[in-house]
């Protein structure tokens, strides 16, 4: 896929990452993920809660695209990645309440 394709899923996994109802539980077990040589304190812990989630987003995304290339003997690279923005605006649903909350002020 071209470079051009991936910015706007990456910029909707980001917002997912930050907007998330999901950042809360990851925020909640960082005892469980967070390494001990890492500073504790909440700044912390929240933006690489949302940088997991980002990820996460991405690679979830990205399942579905990357099957319909390898089902398909000729994929184009618009419906690739037609496939994985999709996929991640779809992920990113459970965020849009948070989102128009920030928007709103």
């Amino acid at each position: 896929m071209e470079r051009t394709g991936l910015v706007p899923v990456m910029a909707i996994a980001i917002v997912n990452g930050i907007f998330s109802p999901w950042v809360l539980v990851l925020f909640v077990l960082y005892p469980v993920w967070y390494p001990s040589w890492a500073p504790p304190t909440s700044q912390f812990v929240y933006m690489a809660s949302a940088l997991i989630l980002s990820t996460l987003t991405l690679m979830v995304a990205g399942v579905p695209a990357a099957l319909y290339e390898r089902l398909l003997a000729r994929p184009q690279s618009v419906v690739v990645a037609s496939i994985w923005l999709g996929c991640a605006a779809l992920l990113t649903l459970p965020a849009v309440p948070n989102i128009m909350r920030a928007l709103a002020g």
